[in-house]
């Protein structure tokens, strides 16, 4: 069943669609969101991505901490990080510092941040966290995602059969994800999966797409 659908039949043709990209739940591997809701990726392109962070506050990165002494301040920063291996993808020179706190200046306001340096068609998350001085990093938000890309797959424009996305390289379940929120984003309008709008729509909101 696998090789009929990447075989292509005669009258086929190569053709390539592009996908801005994937976020959510759908797109984790081995770490779950956290506070998406006031984490918004609010771009994602082939190589960069965009956040807006919250509002932090010091009173609130002091009350997970209980009794001891109080750290003198704690760093806030944005970093991107390879979902396959946790090491550090973006190319940010004060690796991702966005603001320093501390009793004295006890407000990170929050704000917009971009890490570029990535990799296209290549699953990531990126995250908001606090360091206090000599104590454990918190995290404070966290959001899954995946860069856009190009993929070449195999249409008949002449019939409108469309299964092009089982035909990629790779062929990873996150690749065919990606494929598919390509799929009704271009022309023809033969890549897109269903000739109901509502349908392909439905099928974007489901894998994250952008």
């Amino acid at each position: 069943m696998l090789a009929a659908v990447l075989m292509a039949a005669p009258g086929w043709a190569q053709t390539t669609v592009t996908s801005s990209g994937r976020e959510g739940p759908t797109t984790c591997v081995g770490e779950a969101e956290v506070d998406a809701t006031n984490f918004p990726i609010t771009a994602l392109s082939t190589n960069s991505v965009t956040v807006t962070a919250r509002e932090v506050t010091w009173s609130q990165v002091l009350a997970p901490l209980g009794d001891g002494q109080a750290p003198t301040n704690a760093t806030i920063t944005v970093r991107v990080y390879r979902a396959a291996d946790g090491m550090g993808a973006d190319n940010d020179p004060a690796n991702g510092l966005v603001g320093t706190i501390s009793s004295s200046s006890p407000t990170y306001a929050g704000g917009s941040a971009t890490r570029s340096g990535l990799s296209q068609n290549t699953l990531y998350y990126v995250m908001l966290e606090a360091g206090p001085a000599g104590r454990d990093t918190q995290i404070l938000g966290r959001r899954c995602f995946m860069t856009g890309g190009t993929y070449t797959m195999t249409v008949d424009p002449a019939n409108g059969q469309t299964s092009g996305c089982f035909s990629i390289s790779p062929r990873t379940p996150a690749d065919v994800r990606n494929c598919l929120c390509g799929r009704g984003n271009n022309s023809p309008r033969v890549l897109g999966l269903f000739t109901d709008e509502t349908q392909n729509q439905a099928v974007r909101n489901h894998n994250g797409c952008r």
